[in-house]
């Protein structure tokens, strides 16, 4: 009885094992399942030319068999006591073969909820009088792993990122979705896509992995009109990255800035280098050297270069759902000239160097119809790490070396009906006494209060917001090309302190905006944003109401 079975289940199995091994596995998210082996019970079939007199159901044969005891063979991969629960509801006396056969059935199931779908429990051939069944673990391991299609990317380095799917392993499916998932955000020049077939041996499993890729090439262009006060209108920037140094994904990029219509107002050389590492960590290494030569007023002019060197130790934590968040530890070395000079005097110098560190946790939530994100940093100086106190009370009244502040952000954007949109953003900072000018808080620009010069205003504690009302995409409206197009109107406001200011030095200072603005999204590319804003209070230059545009137009290849 059970020789037969034995062969249905061989039959179901092959069929149960072509199902799973036919699975095709798209994009980040691997889909994979394994079809139960379809098993039916032998039924008594009866000839009716061969009818019994009642008298002979005497002699019929009890099918049914006790069963005391399971004997599972084959298990590298659960523990023997899941196994031993799965199988134990059907112990007992007269039992029967499809009490058998639900203890397999059971027993795969088991394997595939754990992330095994290449798991086949077999039932062998036996006899089953002394009440022992054995139950047989066919593990399905991986036969061949091969890669194609890669034209920029080390097929050895996309191998050594994807252990779970090694020749000889047993792939655990949640550990392979994982590991490509990396393998995919690691860089946005390559996509690989993984299949899997039926392998040459009994069990196997086959794994090509179809990789899509570009040269990690890029660069962009930008040309905006974000100048402080009594510079020039323009600043144009070039930016060149290469994403794929060393075959490791290392990327390198170098960025220039000048203000095209004076070049002595702003000039800006900066360099990145980031580096990935096994744990999925990220280390940046980056430096700024900026020269400029403003002129205040007819008579007063400020010469000041600076230099900074910086390293950023990024962190990835485990998501919660839908939840992302990361750590990020960092440290700065700051080197600044600063001479301020009246025609026919001396200059008066006020050069400082020093170092700082920092610690920024960065969490975000997304939704189908909303996504919220925030941001907390500790910001400090530590006294005897290169910072000189006089340095300090010369650059600013009452500063110290060992300064601290903490920063906060907030963002919040929310799907509202046919597509429009609603944003809500805040940054804020609170020190624990005087700063220097290059760690106070700035508000005043595209980032925080629209109508007025960047960093318009400057204080060691401070806070500034931006509501936006978006209009739903109009891009269908208009040619293919473009991706995205909104209009929206906003509404800006910040303020700003002064802890120890000095004799006629305000106390704070407050500014806001509102207006009107349009961004496009388009292809290849190309996106755009103007803003056309009305400050709603004079400070400095700015007069109440006196519109003030602000442009930006990106190019990126």
């Amino acid at each position: 009885m059970l020789e037969a079975h034995h062969r249905q289940c061989s039959d179901s199995y092959l069929v149960g094992l072509r199902a799973a091994l036919g699975v095709t596995l798209m994009g980040l998210w691997l889909v994979a399942g394994a079809a139960a082996a379809q098993l039916q019970s032998p039924e008594a079939t009866a000839d009716p030319r061969d009818t019994e007199t009642p008298s002979s159901a005497d002699t019929t044969v009890d099918p049914s068999f006790d069963i005391w005891e399971f004997r599972v063979s084959g298990n590298t991969l659960l523990e023997t006591t899941r196994i031993e629960r799965t199988v134990y509801p059907h112990l007992g006396p007269e039992r029967g073969i499809e009490d058998v056969e639900a203890a397999r059935r059971d027993l795969e199931a088991l394997f595939r909820s754990a992330g095994y779908p290449t798991v086949v429990v077999n039932i062998p051939e036996q006899d089953a009088s002394d009440g022992v069944i054995d139950l047989e673990i066919v593990q399905g391991t991986i036969d061949r792993l091969r890669i194609s299609n890669s034209r920029y990317f080390s097929l050895g380095r996309i191998r050594e990122k994807v252990p779970a799917l090694a020749e000889g392993n047993v792939p655990h499916f949640p550990q392979v979705q994982a590991e490509l998932a990396d393998l995919n955000r690691a860089s946005a020049d390559r996509q690989v896509t993984p299949i899997l077939r039926k392998g040459r041996k009994p069990g196997g499993v086959e794994v090509d992995l179809q990789v899509r890729d570009r040269f990690p090439l890029h660069a962009s262009l930008e040309l905006n009109d974000r100048n402080s006060q009594d510079t020039s209108r323009l600043r144009a920037s070039a930016t060149l990255r290469y994403a794929n140094l060393w075959q490791r994904e290392h990327s390198v990029s170098m960025t220039a800035q000048v203000s095209p219509q004076n070049s002595d107002d702003v000039k800006v050389l900066a360099g990145t280098y980031v580096m990935p590492l096994e744990n999925r960590d990220l280390l940046a290494l980056f430096a700024v050297r900026s020269e400029s030569d403003v002129a205040t007023s007819g008579d007063l002019s400020v010469i000041g270069s600076g230099t900074i060197l910086g390293a950023r130790y990024i962190m990835p934590l485990p998501a919660a759902g839908n939840y992302f968040h990361s750590l990020t530890l960092g440290a700065d070395y700051k080197d600044f000239d600063e001479a301020v000079k009246l025609i026919g005097a001396d200059r008066l110098t006020t050069p400082i160097d020093y170092s700082k560190f920092m610690a920024e946790y960065q969490g975000t939530r997304v939704g189908d119809e909303r996504e919220t994100s925030f941001k907390l940093a500790a910001h400090f100086g530590v006294r005897g790490a290169g910072n000189r106190e006089f340095e300090f009370e010369n650059k600013r009244f009452e500063a110290r070396p060992n300064f601290f502040y903490v920063q906060g952000g907030f963002g919040h954007t929310e799907t509202l009906a046919a597509g429009a949109q609603l944003y809500l953003a805040a940054n804020a900072q609170l020190a624990g006494g005087p700063l220097v000018s290059n760690e106070q808080f700035s508000v005043g620009g595209v980032d925080s209060v629209r109508g007025y010069y960047e960093s318009q205003t400057l204080g060691d504690d401070g806070v500034h917001g931006q509501l936006e009302l978006r209009s739903p995409s109009l891009a269908s409206s208009f040619w293919e090309n473009v991706q995205s197009l909104r209009l929206f109107a906003f509404l800006d406001g910040g303020m700003v302190r002064v802890q120890d200011r000095l004799p006629g030095q305000p106390h704070d200072q407050s500014i806001y905006g509102a207006g009107l603005g349009l961004r496009m999204q388009g292809t290849p590319g190309l996106s755009a944003q103007f803003n056309w804003a009305w400050p709603l209070k004079a400070n400095g230059q700015v007069e109440r109401l006196d519109g003030r545009g602000h442009f930006q137009l990106q190019y990126e290849m």
